[in-house]
């Protein structure tokens, strides 16, 4: 005696992980995300930058939990740029002007969860470890518009920190462009 099983209606089979009830058309459900994506864990931030010739801009990160950085990345529109990850090092001033950090996620359907990585600029840093760099040229002669832009979309996974971005402006114009970074956190 053969017995047929049905597993797409079996008492206790996850039929949540099958495309259709037609066993000649149902496949293993498979989503073209992370499961993070979908719980609402990733977040972004989007920067735009003027920094004046032979200075520096900061950005200070504040993770209290670990987190993967799936993109840093920048678009130069204008100048020379070294772009710095660091983490140590010293601080200096007043970070006080508070960056706005969005959720990657914002459909009706992904869990509620408030990010925990805060970012803010105004301050200063010097020396730590560097983590990961970007180096931009736009291009001569100066006020010539072309972009040029460096990612780094492998992923790096950091333990609970303070961490430092540090925008140098290294051209004889200003450094003018755009810095995105995206991450997930895992709590």
């Amino acid at each position: 005696m053969v017995t047929v099983v049905d597993f797409y209606t079996l008492p206790g089979t996850p039929s949540d992980l099958l495309t259709s009830t037609n066993p000649s058309k149902r496949r293993l459900a498979v989503e073209n995300r992370d499961t993070c994506f979908f719980e609402g864990r990733q977040g972004y931030v989007i920067i735009e930058f003027d920094v004046p010739q032979d200075t520096t801009q900061v950005l200070k990160v504040v993770s209290p939990v670990n987190t993967i950085v799936q993109r840093f990345s920048s678009t130069l529109i204008l100048g020379a740029v070294r772009i710095e990850l660091v983490n140590g090092g010293t601080e200096g001033g007043t970070f006080n002007g508070d960056i706005d950090v969005k959720p990657v996620n914002t459909m009706t359907t992904a869990t509620p969860y408030d990010l925990q990585v805060g970012w803010s600029t105004g301050g200063t840093h010097t020396g730590g470890d560097l983590q990961d760099l970007l180096l931009l040229n736009a291009g001569s002669p100066a006020r010539q518009a072309r972009a040029d832009v460096g990612a780094d979309d492998l992923p790096y996974g950091f333990a609970p920190g303070t961490f430092y971005i540090r925008i140098v402006s290294t051209g004889d114009a200003n450094a003018r462009g755009v810095f995105r970074a995206r991450w997930e956190e895992k709590p």
